[in-house]
């Protein structure tokens, strides 16, 4: 019983992961503070839980007291993690796949490439379904994982996720104020496999407007 008990805590604590202490700044309003962020770590995947950190980020301020900065407070938030800078940016939440028990209007997301056209990296959860294995004469239940999706935004306008199916359409759309790059994807020069390149070509070549 007390193996099963220890086996128990250590599947919930490896769930919930471990807070790293990390230096970190405060984008508000046109001004910084620096702070010491409190960030969540998966045990498993052993890299910072960004899916949490787009709701909340919890911080240490100047007199030591532990407070949950939300998207609604901050423009953004700047930390180094593992030798690379990471800024997690506030954005108006057009999202449809958005935490249900968030109620922010705003969402922090990790921003990849800066410029004109925005790239950025969304979290989210997936589950896939439990089956029953006759050879192992039982029921397997499903899994929860996290998976990560690339965001796109023009200027300060409304966030784009690109669709799984129909991806090549929905981009020569969202792309046709850059006749030349909507020809490149239409061509196959370009495809979901080179979004970087994608918003690289855009940023230097198609984006006088914003």
């Amino acid at each position: 019983m007390k193996n099963l008990l220890l086996i128990a805590v250590l599947v919930v604590v490896s769930l919930q992961g471990y807070g790293k202490k990390v230096p970190g700044t405060i984008i508000a309003r046109g001004e910084s503070r620096n702070v010491t962020l409190d960030i969540k770590v998966d045990w498993l995947a052993g890299e910072a839980n960004f899916e949490r950190l787009q709701y909340k980020i919890k911080y240490y301020d100047e007199t030591g007291k532990k407070q949950i900065l939300r998207p609604v407070d901050a423009d953004e938030v700047i930390f180094d993690y593992e030798g690379q800078e990471v800024r997690m940016i506030s954005c108006t939440n057009s999202l449809y796949n958005v935490d249900i028990f968030s109620s922010s209007a705003k969402i922090f997301l990790k921003l990849e490439i800066d410029g004109p056209l925005r790239l950025y990296r969304f979290y989210y959860k997936q589950s896939s379904p439990g089956f029953y294995n006759g050879a192992a004469g039982g029921y397997t239940g499903g899994a929860t994982y996290t998976v990560d999706n690339f965001v796109f935004q023009k200027g300060r306008g409304p966030l784009k996720q690109s669709r799984g199916s129909g991806w090549r359409k929905d981009m020569r759309e969202y792309f046709s104020d850059c006749p030349s790059l909507a020809q490149q994807i239409e061509n196959k020069d370009l495809g979901k496999r080179e979004i970087e390149a994608i918003v690289m070509y855009y940023n230097n070549n198609c984006s006088k407007k914003y």
